[in-house]
């Protein structure tokens, strides 16, 4: 008996270790991430300043940057959870972070997640935001250096210790974009032409994201964030085949869908997204019709089976 509780004793030991070089790896990692640094190749790049240009920008970044940075674009609370930590969204108006950057640091953050001082940007979906136009990109950001500043400011993101091992792990996906971004990709980005037909939808979904959320094909996806529910599947194999143009729009504009459900701003930047024009949100629509109907994504089975 006293063999067996002496090897039990070594065998608890031998886990605990494991367990510690575990959780200091994972740790580490993470914070490798935070400290890791990139030499971006930026093209040519200003802002424009033209009164059209800056009615594009600004319906782009109402309808793009709002939805984190907050309708004054002065930064939100974002992301804040007792067990795994807080992430603001840091004030962009020119009275926050970004009071100095030149246009160049504009484009080394949009396109390229990349802040001035070479870092990484924390959960900026600048793979997405990548895909825009340079003329798109100049607008947005010519507009942006017009928003009235604010003096608002926020708390660096922190993480918990179980929020580092599960991003050291992987769990909650790329974290940082500039890690999967080509820093020597200077490709001049050409949107189509503005109009309502299925490319432009095509256009205006890669660069707002929505693949990020309701996944590659459309039908549904669980996204790294432990409390957020999985997304909606928006092909004609769910409920979204049955909506008309009138009530695609009118459901990212009320929250309301034809079904009676309330879309939750925390998890569908309804809001947002709402604010973009008319032509776009039927672009969206037409391009939607265009896909595969599918049945939902087995991520959102398991997740209805669980939360019923």
């Amino acid at each position: 008996m006293r063999k067996f509780f002496k090897w039990l004793g070594i065998t608890v030991l031998t886990l605990v270790v494991i367990l510690v070089i575990v959780i200091l790896l994972m740790v580490n990692k993470t914070n490798g991430m935070a400290k890791a640094t990139y030499e971006v190749n930026l093209p040519k790049f200003a802002a424009a300043t033209d009164s059209a240009a800056l009615v594009r920008g600004e319906v782009i970044a109402n309808s793009l940057c709002g939805g984190c940075h907050g309708g004054d674009f002065a930064g939100t609370e974002f992301f804040k959870d007792d067990a795994t930590g807080s992430v603001p969204a840091p004030n962009i108006t020119s009275g926050g972070k970004t009071k100095n950057y030149s246009d160049a640091d504009w484009l080394r953050v949009i396109r390229y997640g990349v802040k001035p001082d070479n870092h990484g940007v924390i959960i900026m979906p600048s793979k997405e935001m990548g895909t825009m136009s340079n003329a798109d990109i100049a607008s947005l950001v010519g507009y942006l250096k017009t928003v009235p500043p604010s003096n608002k400011t926020w708390p660096a993101p922190e993480f918990t210790l179980l929020s580092k091992v599960l991003a050291g792990a992987g769990l909650f996906g790329d974290l940082y974009h500039a890690k999967i971004i080509d820093m020597q990709d200077t490709t001049t980005r050409v949107a189509p032409p503005m109009s309502t037909n299925a490319e432009y939808g095509a256009y205006t979904v890669g660069f707002h994201g929505c693949k990020s959320c309701h996944g590659d094909n459309m039908n549904g996806k669980k996204t790294p964030d432990p409390i957020s529910p999985p997304g909606a599947n928006i092909t004609k194999g769910g409920n979204f085949g049955k909506w008309s143009l009138d009530q695609f729009k009118s459901t990212l504009r009320s929250g309301k869908t034809p079904e009676g459900k309330s879309l939750d701003p925390k998890f569908m930047p309804w809001v947002p997204i709402g604010l973009m024009t008319d032509t776009e949100l039927e672009a969206i629509y037409n391009y939607l019709q265009t896909l595969p109907a599918l049945p939902d994504d087995e991520v959102i089975t398991k997740w209805n089976k669980k939360h019923q």
